[in-house]
């Protein structure tokens, strides 16, 4: 991931310091992720996808895809009524609920799954998003 986040970093022209700057945390920070010394965490993540939301998700945790959300068309986007729907307790595409909800809201009942985040020890993470 580090590697994506220099190649991002050049892409929009910023420096480290500036990156730090404009999502608010430390230049240590970033100088250690980028030089391989921690893995990006949670926090660090959420804050470049804010602060930038051309930015691809799926590029950015996987590599797949393109770097700049809305740009990639593929096969499997032209395909994805014919794919099982993992995220779903009928296995049919459906549309999403886009609405924010908080864990006292929820009720878990017939509702598909949207989003599914693993949080480790070291505090990294894996996304899995329904699309």
């Amino acid at each position: 991931m580090k590697d994506r986040i220099k190649q991002y970093m050049d892409y929009k022209s910023i420096s480290a310091g500036e990156l730090s700057s404009l999502i608010d945390v430390q230049r240590s920070n970033i100088s250690h992720i980028l030089n391989g010394r921690n893995k990006p965490g949670a926090s660090f993540i959420e804050k470049l996808l804010i602060n930038f939301p051309d930015l691809n998700a799926r590029w950015l945790f996987t590599g797949e895809g393109d770097m700049i959300a809305g740009e990639e068309t593929t096969a499997q986007d032209n395909d994805k009524d014919s794919q099982i729907d993992l995220f779903s307790s009928t296995a049919k595409t459906k549309q999403p609920d886009t609405s924010i909800r908080t864990t006292q809201d929820i009720d878990n009942d017939n509702k598909p799954v949207e989003r599914v985040i693993l949080l480790f020890k070291d505090g990294t993470f894996t996304d899995f998003n329904r699309k």
